[in-house]
């Protein structure tokens, strides 16, 4: 027991792993739209197919949120993150050899996705909520900030391979990043539960009291604000993949180069590096989680609105940057607000549902997105919708309580009342 004592706490060390882990899976997700010249011109499959891939590797993420919430509760994050984050990886190896569209669709559309859905935010999230409830907001903005890293790094590394060698040995590259560093990291670096090495969250004393009892899965879907935030999370979902997916293409039709995209991308993780550490360091500890959402969802609204009237590079910079400051740091103020709401125990499923909906509307995003241009032989319908979209998200986040859900089996008795 004395070990226990001396041991240093390890929650850093676990915000650091799921740091790692976001950072490979998103910079292996976010890199789709990069790959869709060189297939184009290697096999002549249209933006239909391409964009119609994508978007079924956004439902199939969606659809396995829950099931790969339920897996985290039987068998710890530990073991999820890591097989998935390995066939992640296994999957990115193997689109190298595809020849055939099935081929493509049955990849990255659904086994990348599943593997993609078991070691990305929500597993991450509840990893570091087990470890982290005072600091929790600060834990998963710094965590949350890998996703960032995945941008600055793999992104640009992306693009060199593939005007390099090519398409086909980008993905082995990046695969390799998975199977050889991530997954490793994600295995030897982490523990499911502070308990699992005598340690409280927080690094709090033993004596201290234990943390309240996660809700359970029927607890969170009875309640409003369950739906209100995970709604409003879902027109995060919409706009954020619709704009990762098309806008290195609406790049090139401004008269962009072949690799603006992946530049343009690096200059979102930036500005939303920058953005993500203040609403986690300084906004949420002095306004709370549903106020900077607020703000987030309007700045993102404003930059669509910029997206759908640009007609040139210097104004999609400035949407790009709108995007930048109000993209990703969503996740962890939403993250937060469900964790703060029905606990750190039951996370996953609940949790893994409300990324179902985000999931679904980012498939729906990717694909009408497409659509719209093909239809329209624009972007700005696209990109219009995207702002309508954030501005109802802006609203429901306006109606969000903070705080803990009243858990029905602790109210009081009429006997206790007199």
């Amino acid at each position: 027991m004395a070990r226990e004592h001396t041991r240093p706490f390890l929650g850093p060390r676990i915000v650091a792993v799921a740091f790692a882990s976001l950072t490979g899976a998103f910079g292996l997700n976010l890199a789709y739209g990069q790959f869709f010249a060189p297939l184009t011109r290697q096999f002549g499959w249209g933006l239909d197919v391409l964009s119609g891939t994508v978007a079924v590797n956004m439902i199939v993420w969606g659809l396995m949120q829950p099931v790969m919430g339920r897996l985290i509760d039987v068998f710890g994050p530990r073991t999820v993150m890591t097989a998935n984050a390995a066939l992640m990886g296994v999957s990115f190896v193997l689109l190298a050899g595809v020849q055939q569209v099935w081929q493509f669709v049955l990849l990255a559309g659904v086994a990348a996705a599943i593997g993609f859905a078991g070691c990305s935010s929500m597993p991450a999230s509840v990893l570091v909520a087990r470890w982290h409830v005072r600091g929790r907001p600060q834990a998963l903005a710094r965590s949350s900030m890998g996703i960032n890293a995945g941008q600055l790094l793999l992104l640009p590394l992306a693009g060199v391979l593939i005007a390099g060698p090519g398409w086909r040995a980008a993905f082995p590259v990046l695969g390799a990043v998975m199977l050889a560093l991530v997954a490793p990291v994600i295995w030897f670096g982490s523990r499911d539960h502070p308990a699992d090495v005598g340690q409280r969250p927080d690094g709090a004393p033993a004596a201290a009291a234990p943390p309240a009892a996660g809700a359970r899965m029927g607890q969170a879907l009875a309640d409003g604000q369950f739906w209100l935030t995970s709604l409003s999370f879902a027109g995060c979902g919409y706009s954020l993949y619709m704009f990762t997916t098309h806008m290195p293409k609406f790049a090139v039709e401004l008269g962009g180069s072949a690799s603006v995209g992946g530049w343009l991308m690096a200059l979102v993780a930036v500005c939303s590096a920058a953005s993500m550490w203040a609403s986690g360091q300084w906004a949420a500890r002095r306004w709370g989680k549903r106020r900077p959402l607020i703000a987030l969802h309007l700045v993102r609204a404003a930059g669509f609105a910029v997206l759908a009237l640009a007609d040139s590079i210097p104004l999609l910079v400035l949407g790009v940057v709108l995007f930048g400051v109000s993209s990703f740091p969503v996740i962890p103020l939403t993250t937060g607000v469900i964790a703060d709401r029905f606990g750190a125990g039951a996370m996953g499923g609940i949790l893994g549902s409300a990324w179902l909906l985000h999931q679904l509307a980012a498939g729906a995003g990717v694909f009408l997105g497409g659509l719209l241009r093909q239809a329209t032989d624009s972007y700005a319908a696209s990109f219009a919708s995207g702002a309508v979209v954030l501005l109802v998200a802006a609203v429901l986040a306006a109606t969000i309580r903070e705080g803990r859900a009243a858990d029905p089996a602790e109210a009081p008795t009429p006997a206790a009342k007199t």
